[in-house]
Protein backbone atom coordinates (compact mmCIF):
# COMPACT_ATOMS: atom_id res chain seq x y z
CA UNK A 1 0.00 0.00 0.00
CA UNK A 2 3.03 2.10 0.44
CA UNK A 3 4.51 1.59 -2.41
CA UNK A 4 1.21 2.29 -4.53
CA UNK A 5 0.80 5.58 -2.43
CA UNK A 6 4.35 6.86 -3.12
CA UNK A 7 3.61 6.00 -6.76
CA UNK A 8 0.72 8.34 -6.53
CA UNK A 9 2.37 10.79 -5.11
CA UNK A 10 5.29 10.66 -7.77
CA UNK A 11 2.79 11.05 -10.66
CA UNK A 12 0.83 13.38 -9.28
CA UNK A 13 4.06 15.38 -8.96
CA UNK A 14 5.15 14.80 -12.62
CA UNK A 15 1.91 15.61 -13.77
CA UNK A 16 1.66 19.42 -12.09
CA UNK A 17 5.46 19.99 -12.86
CA UNK A 18 5.26 19.87 -16.21
CA UNK A 19 1.99 21.90 -16.71
CA UNK A 20 1.65 24.22 -19.24
CA UNK A 21 4.49 22.31 -21.39
CA UNK A 22 4.98 19.60 -23.95
CA UNK A 23 7.52 17.42 -25.52
CA UNK A 24 7.68 18.07 -29.06
CA UNK A 25 9.24 16.29 -31.86
CA UNK A 26 11.88 18.51 -33.77
CA UNK A 27 10.39 17.60 -37.38
CA UNK A 28 6.97 19.27 -36.12
CA UNK A 29 8.82 22.60 -35.74
CA UNK A 30 9.73 23.11 -39.07
CA UNK A 31 6.12 23.25 -40.33
CA UNK A 32 5.43 26.14 -40.42
CA UNK A 33 6.55 27.87 -43.72
CA UNK A 34 8.21 31.22 -41.85
CA UNK A 35 10.23 29.02 -39.26
CA UNK A 36 11.44 26.70 -42.16
CA UNK A 37 12.25 29.76 -44.48
CA UNK A 38 14.89 30.90 -41.32
CA UNK A 39 16.22 27.77 -40.83
CA UNK A 40 17.11 27.45 -44.90
CA UNK A 41 18.51 30.97 -44.88
CA UNK A 42 20.68 30.38 -41.97
CA UNK A 43 24.43 29.12 -42.80
CA UNK A 44 26.07 28.69 -39.54
CA UNK A 45 29.69 29.26 -39.43
CA UNK A 46 32.06 25.96 -40.28
CA UNK A 47 34.81 26.99 -37.57
CA UNK A 48 32.92 26.82 -34.99
CA UNK A 49 30.23 24.06 -35.70
CA UNK A 50 33.48 22.06 -35.71
CA UNK A 51 34.66 22.89 -32.33
CA UNK A 52 31.25 22.61 -31.13
CA UNK A 53 30.84 18.93 -32.43
CA UNK A 54 33.74 18.27 -30.65
CA UNK A 55 32.09 18.81 -27.60
CA UNK A 56 28.69 17.72 -28.61
CA UNK A 57 29.05 14.29 -27.11
CA UNK A 58 29.49 15.97 -23.90
CA UNK A 59 26.26 18.22 -24.40
CA UNK A 60 22.17 18.14 -23.62
CA UNK A 61 20.19 20.57 -23.82
CA UNK A 62 16.60 21.51 -22.98
CA UNK A 63 14.88 23.74 -25.19
CA UNK A 64 11.69 25.55 -24.17
CA UNK A 65 9.78 27.76 -26.44
CA UNK A 66 6.39 28.69 -27.96
CA UNK A 67 5.23 29.05 -31.82
CA UNK A 68 3.55 32.35 -30.68
CA UNK A 69 6.61 33.64 -29.27
CA UNK A 70 8.36 35.57 -31.75
CA UNK A 71 12.16 35.49 -30.34
CA UNK A 72 11.14 31.79 -30.83
CA UNK A 73 10.55 32.15 -34.23
CA UNK A 74 13.83 34.14 -34.51
CA UNK A 75 16.39 31.45 -32.43
CA UNK A 76 14.74 28.21 -32.58
CA UNK A 77 14.87 27.47 -36.59
CA UNK A 78 18.72 28.77 -36.02
CA UNK A 79 19.33 26.14 -32.96
CA UNK A 80 17.86 23.34 -35.19
CA UNK A 81 19.92 23.88 -38.51
CA UNK A 82 23.42 23.89 -35.94
CA UNK A 83 22.22 20.74 -34.26
CA UNK A 84 21.12 19.26 -37.87
CA UNK A 85 25.29 20.69 -39.17
CA UNK A 86 26.71 19.27 -35.96
CA UNK A 87 24.88 15.85 -37.07
CA UNK A 88 26.28 13.81 -33.83
CA UNK A 89 23.59 11.35 -32.46
CA UNK A 90 24.77 11.51 -28.72
CA UNK A 91 23.79 15.35 -29.33
CA UNK A 92 20.51 15.13 -27.22
CA UNK A 93 18.24 17.57 -27.16
CA UNK A 94 14.48 17.65 -25.58
CA UNK A 95 11.98 20.49 -27.17
CA UNK A 96 8.90 21.79 -25.10
CA UNK A 97 6.48 23.91 -26.43
CA UNK A 98 5.04 25.82 -23.47
CA UNK A 99 1.69 27.56 -23.58
CA UNK A 100 0.90 31.33 -22.73
CA UNK A 101 0.74 32.36 -19.21
CA UNK A 102 -2.29 31.62 -17.44
CA UNK A 103 -2.80 35.04 -15.23
CA UNK A 104 -0.31 38.15 -14.98
CA UNK A 105 1.27 37.17 -11.59
CA UNK A 106 2.58 34.33 -12.78
CA UNK A 107 6.14 34.09 -13.39
CA UNK A 108 7.22 31.40 -14.93
CA UNK A 109 6.32 29.04 -18.00
CA UNK A 110 8.18 25.91 -16.71
CA UNK A 111 8.32 26.42 -12.70
CA UNK A 112 10.07 23.22 -12.40
CA UNK A 113 12.70 24.76 -14.67
CA UNK A 114 12.36 28.52 -13.50
CA UNK A 115 11.89 29.32 -17.40
CA UNK A 116 10.38 32.96 -17.38
CA UNK A 117 11.38 33.47 -20.82
CA UNK A 118 10.83 31.77 -24.16
CA UNK A 119 13.25 31.02 -25.83
CA UNK A 120 15.42 29.27 -23.15
CA UNK A 121 17.68 26.88 -24.26
CA UNK A 122 18.98 25.01 -20.92
CA UNK A 123 22.36 23.71 -22.07
CA UNK A 124 24.12 21.09 -19.72
CA UNK A 125 27.90 19.62 -19.99
CA UNK A 126 28.11 16.13 -18.68
CA UNK A 127 24.36 16.28 -17.13
CA UNK A 128 25.60 19.36 -15.32
CA UNK A 129 23.79 22.95 -16.18
CA UNK A 130 26.39 24.99 -17.49
CA UNK A 131 24.46 27.74 -18.66
CA UNK A 132 21.13 29.32 -20.27
CA UNK A 133 20.55 31.11 -23.67
CA UNK A 134 17.28 33.13 -22.58
CA UNK A 135 15.14 35.17 -25.39
CA UNK A 136 17.52 36.75 -26.94
CA UNK A 137 21.42 35.28 -27.37
CA UNK A 138 24.42 38.01 -26.62
CA UNK A 139 25.94 37.50 -29.51
CA UNK A 140 24.47 34.72 -31.85
CA UNK A 141 22.84 31.64 -31.13
CA UNK A 142 25.94 29.31 -32.02
CA UNK A 143 28.62 31.93 -30.18
CA UNK A 144 26.74 31.55 -27.28
CA UNK A 145 26.18 27.93 -27.20
CA UNK A 146 30.22 28.55 -27.87
CA UNK A 147 30.85 30.82 -24.80
CA UNK A 148 28.76 28.08 -22.31
CA UNK A 149 30.06 24.66 -23.73
CA UNK A 150 33.65 25.49 -23.67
Amino acid sequence: MKKLIACAMALLFVTFSAWGQKAVEKDDILKDPEWKKIYDDYVPDAGLIESLKSKAKELKIDVYFAFWCDDSKNHLPVFLKIMDAIAVLEFKVNFYEVERKAAPDQKFYAEDMLVEKVPTFIIYVNDVEKGRIVENPMDSVLQDMMNIAF
